[in-house]
């Protein structure tokens, strides 16, 4: 209950929304340890039961922490309502049902009607609302551009269950079909809004809001996302309830075990269910990595949920080494909820498999970010930045394309003089260091030292990020630095060697590097938006350093970084 009811930026929204609509019939609940309060019972998602108190507010409370008997009584008060429909046109959820044909996409530059027969009716919706009088203090371009990286991630990570949806406020001026990334969103149609009327409760009188709720219309955690620190609240606020929703956090097997144990015999009072696994045991990630292709097991369940005994059948494709050790590991490291007969828990069996699949680094990297993995932050709390090192206008280019191979295709460019360049030349500033004979991890520098580049002197300056954001043209205007590179460094301690992640943006093109190893190499023209990038990395005990570059093209300049070691 902690951590949503922390999460929840509610803070004075109640003068700012109004008392919105009516709800539901409420009844009286207690936990565990005699805390009572009033609320209609919604819906049970991962090892959390959701309840409406109010208009606009909502209780989560922990499976456990409830009687069986509550438990129960709570799966009963649910069980009139619609399940999630596998189209989202034959959807019923209370806020995602009245959505449907009022939604449209961009396609081509322009909105078009949203077909909802094409995916399942979302578990979530993401909300950005755009205020009834015209904001000031954020503009539509910077909101869409910095959420997009954290949409598309979600929706990577959790496909099909989060839809993003844009509520313009008449006066918002919020043109999603000209921005990029606008297909990262639906946008409702402006001349339905009126009918709309659960989901229009958090609609603000002015600036920018972001709202994640059920498909019921429970608000999970809002707020205010008109600058950039706002929406590193929101998103991670909004990653973390993810994470804790998600049925395969293991955090959360004990308490929906404990729910089970409660409603199945009622579920099931009159037929049978099979042992349910709750949790999968097994990590692919480590299971690629010693040689196992697939796993394929059967259990022998207790009624009281304990494994009598599992074996590994002739079907797993399994090192004969790996064969006892993975055996003792799902017989120890499983939790099940027992196989039900007639209302009573029996013994049962229980066939399991798994199919170690190729590879996703990109999949990898977008899990730990957003499910729980990468969650405690390293702070940088400031860095030490060489710049501008002007580069000629002809040695840049936009990217053409990048092919199935990853080769970076390049189109030549008009330069000053009216001649086009080679592809070698283009590419001659981003590929080329000023260390580059002594390598990355000769670079030590202090504040103020002097760096000669190509004749010219320049020095080492400190610069304290904003949110993460570390802005090189440090106050001159845009289009002060067309055309030039930039280098900034930064040390910090790790207690241990560690698996870590470095959520990057730039703008424009990027290359990373960690303890002198280059980790990353982005020739790409782009602005710098909130994690754009995901980029694993592996910290050594004691001092790290982190040396980026950043070559601009023209425009504004600057990159957005931020440091992640997996939580305990």
């Amino acid at each position: 209950m902690g951590l949503i009811k922390r999460l929840w930026l509610y803070g004075a929204w109640g003068a700012m929304i109004g008392l919105g609509r009516g709800w539901a019939v409420s009844s009286e609940w207690k936990d565990l340890k005699g805390a009572s309060f009033r609320g209609e019972p919604v819906e049970e998602l991962g090892s959390w039961l959701m309840f409406r108190t109010g208009a606009v507010s909502s209780k989560f409370v922990s499976m456990r922490t409830f009687s069986e008997e509550d438990c129960a009584r709570f799966h009963q008060a649910i069980g009139s309502r619609p399940a999630r429909a596998a189209r989202w046109s034959e959807g019923r959820g209370q806020a995602a049902g009245e959505l449907v044909g009022r939604l449209e996409m961009s396609e081509r530059g322009q909105l078009v009607p949203f077909d909802f027969s094409t995916q399942p009716e979302p578990e979530l919706l993401l909300v950005l609302y755009g205020g009834r009088r015209n904001p000031d203090a954020a503009s539509p371009y910077f909101l869409l551009d910095n959420l997009a990286p954290f949409i598309n991630r979600v929706q990577h990570v959790y496909p099909g269950r989060v839809a993003a949806v844009v509520w313009a406020g008449r006066q918002t001026h919020l043109n999603v079909k000209g921005l990029p990334g606008a297909r990262t969103w639906l946008v409702v149609k402006s001349e339905k809004q009126s009918e709309i009327k659960t989901v229009s409760r958090f609609v603000p009188g002015e600036g920018f809001v972001m709202v994640l709720m059920t498909r019921e219309g429970i608000p999970l955690i809002g707020g205010p996302v008109n600058n950039v620190g706002e929406v590193v609240n929101f998103v991670d606020g909004a990653s973390d309830i993810l994470w804790q929703l998600n049925p395969a956090n293991p955090s959360g097997a004990r308490a929906r075990l404990h729910y089970l144990r409660a409603v199945r015999p009622v579920e099931f009072a009159a037929g049978q269910a099979d042992p349910l696994l709750l949790i999968d045991p097994l990590r692919v990630e480590a299971l690629r990595q010693r040689g196992v292709k697939q796993v394929d097991a059967a259990f022998d369940v207790r009624a009281d949920g304990k494994v009598e005994q599992v074996v590994l059948l002739p079907s797993s494709v399994v090192p004969p080494a790996l064969v006892a050790p993975l055996t003792e590991a799902l017989r120890v490291n499983t939790i099940f909820a027992p196989a039900i007969l007639r209302g009573q828990a029996v013994a049962g069996t229980y066939r399991y498999g798994l199919s170690v699949v190729l590879d996703d680094p990109k999949l990898a990297a977008d899990a730990a970010w957003v499910n729980g993995e990468a969650r405690v932050e390293i702070p940088l709390k400031s860095w030490l930045v060489l710049k501008p090192i002007k580069v000629p206008e002809r040695v840049f280019s936009l990217i053409d394309r990048i092919g199935p191979d990853g080769t970076v295709m390049l189109s030549a460019v008009t330069a000053g003089t009216g001649s086009k360049v080679s592809v070698a030349s283009q590419m001659n500033a981003f590929n080329s260091d000023w260390f580059t004979d002594r390598g990355a991890g000769s670079v030590q520098p202090s504040v103020g030292e002097k760096q000669e580049v190509d004749g010219e002197t320049f020095i080492w300056k400190k610069v304290t990020p904003d949110h993460g954001v570390v802005d090189f043209l440090g106050g001159a205007g845009s289009g002060s630095h067309d055309y030039c590179i930039g280098y900034a460094w930064t040390e910090f301690e790790s207690p241990d060697e560690l698996a870590a992640w470095m959520g990057i943006g730039s703008d424009d093109g990027l290359r990373i590097w960690v303890n002198g190893e280059q980790v990353n190499d982005r020739w790409i023209a782009r602005t710098s938006r909130l994690d754009d990038d995901v980029v694993p990395l592996r910290l050594k005990k004691g001092k790290n350093q982190i040396l980026i570059k950043i070559q601009n093209v023209k425009g504004l300049w600057s990159f957005t970084c931020r440091l992640r070691v997996r939580g305990t």
